[in-house]
């Protein structure tokens, strides 16, 4: 696929396999558990409105984001599911969540009280989800404090506590299943002295690593992130394969200019590199305004022709330079695979990872807005 007119660098998003890998997650957590992908950060820096109604299609039953301004975006191009508030919303958002009809995550109850008091009790009450901290140690109302929380909700006109939900800390490694375990534990303990009142409440826990890796944590309605665009939230431990996800990013540019070039040239900003031998030096229109990040230099790859080239000296802002000594067909024009698949060859998420000392989130995250997003199938 390529796309013109447009730049030579884009990003093919493969919905299909975004569908397939939401279908992974229905196959774990059954038909009783609703499915509320995570779309923050313009889902993982692949397109939230795209990605969104992809899903939507699969079978997602509600969305969650971060911050009012992300769902803004979803609302204004369609997408009518429930929408969870993640990260709450700070004083004179609620006009907003009102008007989006937005779920936020109540960890503060001075937040509830001003949407309570704009909402008062004239129109339908807004569910709201309250966080309590099991061990991740960063929001959410001490566990112990439930039964006194709920109680001062409960008698808030204008909003409906629909669930009670936590957030892992530490689901993504064995060593952390103790700590799992643990969290698992407060959060049914924490409930469980709500008595009859907690039987109309939901439950929420597991993300990615919990969905997949702790059962026991699925509970009422999870929250699959990483899973979904392509790559093991067990990373390095696993690998998108073991987990039977597929890729959904490929990462295309194409070769701008090459330069035959003697042995002992220093390429680049500050010339740490010198060419051992005489080489052909492929220019890429490509850095790290695009997200190819400057922690790549001297150890990432690309495929080109079907096989492996190294990248080498510093990246810059929009060019980066190959090595395609050892492949002769790389010309002008040729195609460049970042990330992806190219014949027999692959360069995953998590390989990039790997290249950067970061984690596969990242990774998509720093994906610059300026390279082009096209999706397969093509969007209706």
């Amino acid at each position: 696929m390529r796309p013109s007119p447009g730049r030579p660098t884009w990003l093919e998003i493969d919905l299909n396999a975004l569908a397939h890998n939401l279908g992974v997650a229905r196959q774990q957590v059954g038909a009783d558990c609703a499915l509320y992908p995570v779309v923050k950060a313009d889902a993982y820096g692949l397109g939230a409105v795209a990605v969104t109604r992809a899903l939507r299609t699969a079978g997602a039953q509600g969305f969650c984001v971060a911050m009012a301004e992300e769902a803004h975006k979803l609302r204004a191009n369609g997408i009518d599911l429930p929408i969870v508030l993640l990260s709450g919303f700070i004083p004179g958002l609620e006009h907003q969540v009102i008007a989006m009809e937005l779920e936020p995550v109540i960890f503060d109850l001075e937040a509830a009280r001003r949407l309570s008091q704009l909402r008062g009790s004239a129109a339908p009450a807004i569910p709201v989800h309250v966080k309590i901290d099991t061990g991740m140690g960063r929001v959410g109302f001490p566990a112990r404090d439930l039964c006194a929380v709920m109680a001062q909700l409960d008698a808030l006109p204008g909003i409906r506590v629909d669930s009670i939900v936590s957030h892992l800390a530490w689901s993504d490694e064995a060593a952390g299943a103790e700590t799992t375990r643990q969290q698992l534990h407060r959060l049914h303990q924490a409930i469980a002295q709500l008595g009859p009142r907690a039987t109309s409440l939901r439950r929420s826990l597991a993300n990615s690593g919990g969905l997949l890796g702790h059962p026991a944590t699925r509970l009422d309605w999870v929250r699959p992130g990483i899973m979904l665009y392509g790559a093991s939230p067990f990373y390095p431990h696993s690998n998108f394969a073991a987990e039977g996800l597929r890729p959904v990013v490929r990462w295309v540019t194409h070769i701008l200019s090459i330069r035959q070039v003697t042995a002992g040239t220093a390429l680049g900003y500050g010339h740490e590199f010198v060419t051992p031998r005489a080489a052909r030096i492929a220019l890429l229109p490509v850095g790290y305004a695009d997200g190819y990040a400057r922690m790549l230099k001297g150890r990432a790859q690309i495929l080109t022709h079907g096989q492996r080239a190294p990248v080498v000296g510093r990246i810059s802002m929009d060019l980066t330079l190959v090595d395609v000594t050892d492949i002769p067909a790389a010309k002008t024009g040729s195609r460049v695979t970042l990330l992806g698949a190219e014949g027999d060859g692959f360069i995953g998420v998590e390989e990039m990872a790997d290249w950067m000392e970061t984690i596969p989130y990242e990774v998509l995250c720093r994906l610059g807005a300026r390279v082009p997003r096209h999706y397969t199938p093509d969007l209706p």
